[in-house]
């Protein structure tokens, strides 16, 4: 190995082809990265266009598209997003890389910009950089020690996601940094910069190290854990013997990603729902499976089901929901609770945790919380429910904390199979179908289309829509007296909801990120195309996956039928503490931005950890104008905080949220919502509800709506950490059901059906609106009770009397 190194290192001097050309738009239109479709005329163009029958371009962004009859999918450009084809067993080919495109890293203007804000002075930046290059290209690095003391297999480990030069910018500076703080190179680098700026370099790189990230949680260290991990596709049942577990547990919790699939449990627990393991069949009363929306059996014969459509007060067991934006106590002594895994407790101790949807674990925004989750999660047994694709990852974490690890595989319950495509002709939409789109434009004009073109009316769902809200119209599509026969949504169809999807339809298989269109990754496609099968129940032998142009059905196929390929790496975040000790390491003008950077680009982890590198731009630099008045905790919350930084309507309320924190540490709902054209919209639309005969709305109302829903919601997320500066929360848990029932009304509206003839509308009501079978007291709730014990006590304190000897 070490002569085929030194060979190669040799080789390499000679021959420096730079990978980093991906830079320019250029380079992203060039073959063999990208893919076109060709109008008749066999000519490409640059981007989407829907034609109508007179030839008129009709961009993505336009109110309404042309007709079903007229469709014409004739010109779109599809750009293949670029990858590092590296593999983790090819060692010589991630030296090459390493060393052959070195220089042309080290001479990025981003690179000297961002290692000023690190405290690097400009005058020893170049000098430093040079030394590291010669360093590299002889070859000091990148032999047998220095391959593994640099971890230099992490440029093997990107995501789909990642552009190249980005994802390489961050691991050479994660090598560049360890080599300067290394002892060994100690004497060379500080002859070339001086031991001021080698002291601050190995300071910041000090304050950065997290090799160790499961010694963070000492309680889940003290014992050695049984983790079990239910895996395999949608709709293979997954979740059923973990479900089973933790209702039979003395103590336990389920943590999952979405608010919704915490409401379940929790509501499942409570009422019966859920069979303890244990528990004969024999023993169960006769009842027909439940929907759910959590992958469980409920079609197994042969075994017993784990959710029962009718509780059974025998199997009812106290839960306490935790999310962040809301509490449910049943009972301050529950022994069980269901709560969101970013609001997970790593200190209370459980006999049983589920943790569910671990893939997720190597999600850019979120994940760090499902790793800290396997790592801390203070459980004797903790039950992991997910792809096939997370098993590697979280046996290298297992590795370090000596846990035991059980693999339970499961395949689908039903199979899934490609069917004829439409064709370009929505006629031939069918019962049951779900039709998927990847932007709001789209679904809406896709609903209108196939109304008019099948009369069968449509829910829809997509993820901008509040949770409550979703669920709603998933109600609508499962209840056959409903009259929604199909339902259009975009890929949030793919976790949290029960959909009795006959056959799933690609209305294209690309999606739009941010910059351009981009080809679904293999995992999108079979995530979305799972999700078939389901319809009905037990009536469907299989679940049916097609697309909407003809062209794209290969696409289809081809994906389904590859394996899933293993996660890269396991997500960490920044921390309180984390944020702190690279403060001090960093200059004291040091930005917000700075201090994130810091974590992605500094600090030396195992490879198969990475900081989240998601794109923080805009919530930086908007809280970064109050750092003069925010202390670093609070900048941390509001960076953390689900805010909506990138839609212009919250800019304002956004600001006023934080200003008025700044400066009197004290925020209303009332006064942050006066005058603006939230409370507004829902004013107006409440007035309409009570006038209208039918609903008529447009999708900048229902925009207007969907945000204020979210920014209620933010603002119950922050009463949650700070009661005393966010002293309403009673005032959103009064607003948002008021948000919801206008959502429902507008979202009604917001189409035009070919039956306009009834004279009142056959809306359901929000789940929020739903009589709740489960009785529990809010946080609201627990505040007023304290207030009014601590008034009863005071009272009687006084009434009481002198106290006499």
């Amino acid at each position: 190995m070490s002569f085929a190194l030194n060979a190669l290192t040799s080789a390499s001097k000679l021959s420096r082809l730079s990978l980093f050309s991906n830079r320019s738009a250029l380079w992203l239109l060039s073959n063999p990265h990208v893919a076109r479709r060709f109008n008749s005329s066999g000519k490409p163009s640059k981007r989407a266009t829907l034609h109508n029958g007179n030839s008129i371009g009709v961009h993505r962004t336009q109110k309404h598209r042309p007709s079903t009859s007229a469709y014409k999918w004739s010109r779109n450009a599809v750009i293949e997003r670029p990858k590092l084809h590296l593999s983790l067993d090819d060692h010589i080919g991630i030296v090459r890389y390493f060393e052959e495109n070195v220089e042309h890293w080290s001479k990025q203007k981003v690179l000297h910009s961002r290692l000023e804000t690190f405290g690097i002075p400009t005058e020893s930046i170049h000098p430093l950089l040079q030394l590291f290059v010669s360093e590299v290209l002889f070859g000091n690095l990148s032999n047998n020690d220095s391959y593994d003391k640099y971890t230099l297999d992490r440029f093997a480990r990107s995501t789909p996601e990642d552009l190249p030069q980005t994802y390489a910018d961050i691991v050479y500076t994660g090598i560049f940094y360890a080599w300067a703080a290394d002892p060994a190179s100690r004497d060379a680098v500080e002859r070339t910069i001086g031991p001021s700026t080698l002291l601050s370099i190995q300071r910041l790189f000090q304050a950065a190290c997290l090799e160790h990230p499961a010694d963070d949680f000492l309680e889940a260290r003290r014992t050695r854990r049984k983790i079990i991990m239910h895996v395999g596709p949608t709709n293979s049942g997954k979740t059923h013997h973990a479900l089973r577990a933790l209702a039979a547990a003395p103590t336990g919790v389920y943590a999952g990603p979405l608010r919704l699939l915490a409401h379940e449990i929790w509501e499942r627990l409570n009422l019966g729902q859920i069979v303890p393991v244990g528990v004969e069949e024999d023993a169960i009363p006769v009842s027909l499976p439940i929907d759910s929306a959590l992958d469980v059996d409920v079609t197994a014969a042969d075994t017993t089901p784990a959710v029962l459509s009718q509780g059974n007060p025998k199997f009812a067991r106290a839960c306490n929901m935790i999310t962040g934006e809301e509490h449910k106590i049943v009972d301050s002594e529950a022994a069980l609770e269901s709560a969101t895994v970013e609001m997970l407790s790593m200190t209370k101790k459980y006999d049983l945790a589920v943790i569910d949807e671990i893939q997720m674990i190597a999600d850019v925004g979120r994940g760090y919380a499902w790793t800290s989750a396997v790592l801390g999660i203070n459980a004797k047994e903790v039950h992991l429910c997910g792809e096939e694709t997370a098993v590697p990852i979280v046996q290298a974490l297992l590795a370090e904390t000596h846990d035991e690890l059980e693999v339970r595989r499961y395949k689908r319950l039903t199979p899934l199979q490609i069917d004829k495509s439409l064709d370009k002709d929505l006629s031939k939409v069918q019962k049951g179908d779900c039709v998927v789109a990847f932007s709001r434009s789209s679904i809406f004009w896709l609903k209108n289309s196939i109304e008019k073109a099948t009369g069968m009316k449509c829910a829809v769902v997509y993820g901008k829509l509040p949770p409550e809200i979703r669920s709603g119209q998933a109600d609508l599509f499962n209840d056959p007296n409903s009259g929604y026969d199909v339902i259009v949504g975009s890929d949030a169809i793919g976790m949290g909801l029960n959909l009795k999807i006959r056959r799933i339809v690609f209305e294209a298989v690309s999606k739009f990120d941010g910059e351009v269109l981009r080809p679904l990754s293999i995992s999108q496609t079979k995530q979305i195309a799972g999700r078939a099968g389901r319809y009905g129940m037990l009536q469907e032998q299989c679940g049916l996956a097609t697309t909407f142009l003809p062209d794209d059905l290969p696409f289809v196929e081809q994906a389904l039928a590859k394996p899933f390929a293993p996660l890269p790496a396991a997500i960490l975040g920044p921390s309180y503490n984390s944020c702190r000790d690279i403060a001090r390491a960093l200059p004291p003008s040091a930005s917000l931005r700075t201090i994130y950077d810091a974590h992605v680009y500094v600090a030396k982890t195992k490879p198969h950890y990475r900081y989240s590198s998601s794109n923080i731009d805009k919530a930086a630099a908007t809280v970064d104008e109050y750092s003069d008045q925010l202390s670093l905790e609070d900048r941390i919350t509001f960076l953390l905080a689900p805010i909506p930084w990138r839609e212009p309507d919250c800019v304002e309320v956004l600001h006023k949220l934080m200003k008025n924190y700044a400066e009197d540490l004290s925020v209303g709902v009332t006064d942050l919502f006066q005058g603006t054209q939230f409370l507004e919209t829902l004013l107006i639309v409440e007035k309409k509800m009570s006038t209208l005969l039918l609903p008529k709305s447009d999708t900048k109302t229902l925009s207007i709506l969907e945000l204020f829903h979210k920014l209620l919601g933010l603002y119950a997320w922050l009463a949650f950490r700070n009661p005393v500066a966010y002293y309403e929360p009673e005032l959103v848990e009064e607003w948002k059901p008021r948000v919801e029932r206008a959502l429902h009304w507008a979202l009604e509206g917001v189409t035009k059906h070919s039956n306009r003839t009834r004279k009142t509308v056959e809306s359901p009501l929000p789940a929020t609106a739903v009589a709740r079978k489960v009785e529990f007291k809010t946080a609201g709730d627990l505040r007023k009770q304290r207030k009014a014990e601590a008034l009863s006590n005071k009272k009687a304190w006084a009434n009481s009397g002198p106290v006499h000897a």
